[in-house]
C-alpha cells in the first residue's frame, strides 16, 4: 500500500510545482507589462536563461510545462518578438547560393587529369626532398672525412676532392 501512494505523491508534487512555475512565469510577465517593458529579448527573441534566472526556474520548465511554454508564446507575438532562436537558419545560410553557369565547369576528364598530374608531383617533390637530404647527410660526412685526414697528416684536404 506505500508503494502505490509515493508516486501519486510525486505526481501530484510536480504538478504542483509546475503550477508554481508556471505562476512565477505569470508573474513575471505581469511585472515586465507594469514597467510597460518586455521579458528579456536577445538577438530579437525571448532570452529563454535570463527568463529562467529570472522566474527562478528549472532547465526543462519552458519546453516541459505546455502552460509556461503557451505563456510565452503569447508574450513573444504580442511584443513582436520571436519565442526561440532555436533551429534558425544562420544569417550566411539565409542569403540564396549563385547559380553556377554549366558551361563554366571543368569537364571530369580534365579535373582527374589534374589531379592524376598533381599527385606526380607530389610524388616527385618528396623523391626530390629525399634525394636532397641523402646528398647534404653526404656532404656532411664528406667534411667529416676531409677534417679527420687534415689531423692524420697524410693527405692534404686540398688534394683530396669529394
Amino acid at each position: 500500500m506505500g508503494k502505490t501512494s509515493r508516486p501519486s505523491q510525486a505526481i501530484r508534487s510536480n504538478r504542483a510545482a509546475g503550477r508554481d512555475a508556471a505562476e512565477r512565469v505569470r508573474l513575471l510577465i505581469d511585472h515586465c507589462a507594469a514597467q510597460g517593458g518586455t521579458l528579456p529579448v536577445k538577438n530579437g527573441a525571448l532570452w529563454h536563461a535570463e527568463i529562467k534566472r529570472q522566474a527562478n526556474l528549472s532547465n526543462g520548465q519552458i519546453d516541459g510545462n505546455s502552460e509556461i511554454k503557451a505563456m510565452l508564446q503569447a508574450h513573444a507575438d504580442q511584443q513582436g518578438v520571436q519565442y526561440s532562436r532555436r533551429g534558425r537558419i544562420a544569417p550566411e545560410e539565409d542569403t540564396p547560393r549563385e547559380v553556377t553557369d554549366a558551361t563554366m565547369m571543368v569537364p571530369i576528364e580534365r579535373l582527374r587529369d589534374a589531379q592524376m598530374r598533381l599527385s606526380a608531383a607530389e610524388r616527385k617533390n618528396a623523391e626530390l626532398k629525399a634525394e636532397n637530404a641523402s646528398l647534404r647527410s653526404q656532404l656532411m660526412r664528406g667534411d667529416e672525412i676531409l677534417e679527420l685526414i687534415a689531423l692524420g697528416g697524410r693527405i692534404k684536404p686540398e688534394k683530396f676532392d669529394l
